[in-house]
């Protein structure tokens, strides 16, 4: 029964994967973030037996899966048949909708002049993290995560830092942009920027917006079937982006990227990957805490009271203004129930998105499965409505978002999200303004 339901999760995964591919959602990368992450590692572990936790654990994962992607995939295509029934009704307003779109893409100026200033943006991320670094480190060769999150912590909200990886994940699709346009010479210089950048940083996430340049054009070609090439290039970026994200992890380990490079062992560096992703320490085992949830049955503190979602709602309002009107991060209480350290005020969990949503509703979790396939239906009308320059930094955005929010760190993801869909909107304004004068 246990290796039955592990295949069904998996296979679940894999055709809501095919699903979202075919029909060009950019939720693809949110299913493609649960297979990796959770899909795989799951049959894997069952079938080899080599997890920590109970069958009756493994069990009621997979099967709590199972109902969450049924929610899921249901909910969605509830909403593409009453898109349909709609779209029967009003073929004139979105053929002309569809003529307004190409008047605007046709508008070269406009498009120049957005791109330019997304660079910019991009660039001056980069000279504020330089900056930073040498105002309150010394020295570039000083950057690290760890220095990074403390100078933070004290500085607060007068930090330039926090503010300027906000702008980072709101520019980086530039780098997307260039690429549409084959300017391979400024995409290689905004991708340089993004790899700089976050190797200072040593912050994974940042890593991820050279990524969904590479392979969003990819999934959003023309073709709806998967090719074998097609399989075999997804598979190879997948890898590569996974071994970047562990070697970024040991950025922190050698606290910085000087360090680092000072004492890098190619052969040492790739042998510990190697044990990491056998051993599913890492990203690859942020499942194991959804299981102990599962084992303990949500019994810790500010469990089943939706903190993540409340949250979100309050998304608008700072903390420090109204300190007890949003609950507690959940991400610390989930930190606290993993480690099982009730005084835990710093060390967070991001339990993959399926660990989340237990985590906040318990086995009515699954019926948040309706509040992605809803959210993401809004967000691919929303950005399909924009010209190619703004659906392409929207699309490296949020796409970004979804990976973030599949390993399970859903508010920062959105707030990431919400913030760089605001200063987008705002860039455009600001460039027909400047065209107008």
């Amino acid at each position: 029964m246990n290796v039955f339901l592990s295949l069904i999760q998996l296979i679940t995964i894999i055709l809501i994967c095919i699903y979202e591919y075919k029909k060009k959602y950019t939720s693809v990368f949110l299913w493609a973030t649960l297979l990796i992450m959770f899909g795989f590692p799951h049959f894997l572990s069952v079938i080899s037996k080599n997890i920590s936790y109970d069958e009756d654990t493994l069990i009621k994962a997979s099967i709590f899966v199972i109902l969450f992607n049924v929610v899921y995939f249901s909910t969605k295509a509830f909403i593409v048949l009453i898109e349909r029934g709609l779209a029967k009704r009003n073929v004139r307003d979105i053929e002309g909708h569809k003529l307004n779109e190409i008047r605007m893409q046709n508008i070269v100026n406009r498009d120049k002049c957005l791109t330019k200033l997304f660079f910019i943006i991009l660039v001056f991320c980069l000279f504020v993290l330089v900056a930073f670094s040498i105002r309150h480190l010394g020295s570039i060769a000083n950057s690290s995560w760890g220095n990074f999150r403390n100078l933070n912590n004290e500085l607060g909200f007068s930090s330039s830092l926090r503010y300027a990886n906000l702008l980072f994940f709101a520019s980086a699709g530039v780098a997307l942009v260039y690429k549409n346009y084959s300017k391979k010479t400024m995409m290689l210089a905004a991708l340089g920027i993004i790899t700089f950048y976050s190797m200072l940083t040593g912050n994974r996430i940042t890593i991820l917006p050279a990524f969904m340049t590479i392979i969003i054009p990819f999934v959003f070609n023309n073709r709806k079937k998967l090719s074998l090439r097609q399989v075999i290039i997804f598979s190879l970026i997948a890898f590569f982006a996974i071994y970047m994200v562990y070697l970024l992890r040991f950025l922190r380990i050698y606290g910085g990227f000087y360090n680092f490079i000072r004492e890098f062992n190619f052969v040492e560096i790739n042998s510990r990957i190697l044990d990491m992703l056998l051993d599913g320490d890492g990203e690859l085992g942020l499942r194991k805490a959804f299981y102990h949830f599962i084992y303990y049955d949500n019994n810790f503190a500010n469990f089943n009271k939706c903190h993540t979602y409340i949250r979100l709602l309050l998304i608008a309002i700072p903390t420090s203004l109204i300190p007890e009107i949003k609950p507690p991060d959940f991400a610390i209480s989930m930190g606290s129930a993993w480690s099982m350290d009730p005084y835990n005020t710093v060390y967070s969990m991001h339990p993959t998105l399926y660990g989340d949503c237990f985590a906040n509703l318990w086995w009515f979790g699954i019926l948040l499965g309706a509040f992605w396939a809803v959210f993401s239906c809004i967000l691919d009308k929303y950005m399909n409505k924009k010209n190619k320059v703004i659906k392409s930094m929207l699309m490296v955005l949020f796409g970004t978002v979804y990976v973030i929010a599949g390993r399970g760190s859903v508010y920062n993801g959105f707030f990431i999200g919400l913030v760089g869909a605001i200063v987008i909107e705002i860039i455009y304004l600001v460039s027909r303004f400047r065209l107008k004068l």
